[in-house]
């Protein structure tokens, strides 16, 4: 197997060569060249201008291995595969409803409702990975880029609101 260069420039893969898999486990494998990666990472470098070109794609440690230019060159099979994990990774579930958030020694831990179910993060610490955008609105991020927004604080049930003001 060869390896890939490494150099502070980008490379730029060529999307006829890129296969990417779901593995039986549900990781994310990507192929190229004969180089597999069993946990790849795939981010968005432009998420509003460009989402579908300069895609940057990662090891599991976070290391860049390339950019695919455009999803639309990618083998269509590669094409839905990376289009679902884009889809998952910036889709940003809203919270409808707080259960709990109790302080543990591994971070603060979020137990709530979203549009999609029952979900739950732990935040590391609150100055990082709670951000607040606006007077009203919250944005929750763990450790390992899972998000959760709070698009109206107020909107939330009595409850709910009771439950953040113990850490906001």
């Amino acid at each position: 197997m060869k390896k890939l260069p490494t150099s502070s420039e980008p490379l730029l893969l060529n999307a006829d060569l890129c296969i990417f898999e779901r593995t039986a486990g549900g990781l994310l494998r990507f192929s190229y060249e004969g180089n597999v990666h069993e946990e790849a990472l795939l981010f968005r470098s432009f998420p509003f201008s460009e989402p579908d070109r300069y895609i940057s794609v990662r090891s599991q440690g976070g290391d860049e291995i390339g950019l695919i230019p455009d999803t639309a060159q990618l083998p269509p099979a590669s094409r839905g595969v990376v289009e679902n994990e884009l889809r998952l990774r910036y889709l940003i579930p809203r919270v409808t409803g707080i259960k709990r958030i109790k302080q543990r020694t591994s971070g603060w831990l979020w137990e709530f409702q979203t549009q999609f179910g029952p979900e739950q993060l732990i935040l590391p610490n609150l100055h990082e990975h709670l951000i607040r955008q606006g007077e009203d609105r919250l944005l929750l991020t763990d450790s390992g880029g899972r998000r959760v927004e709070i698009a109206s604080i107020v909107s939330l049930d009595g409850d709910s609101q009771k439950e953040l003001r113990k850490v906001l």
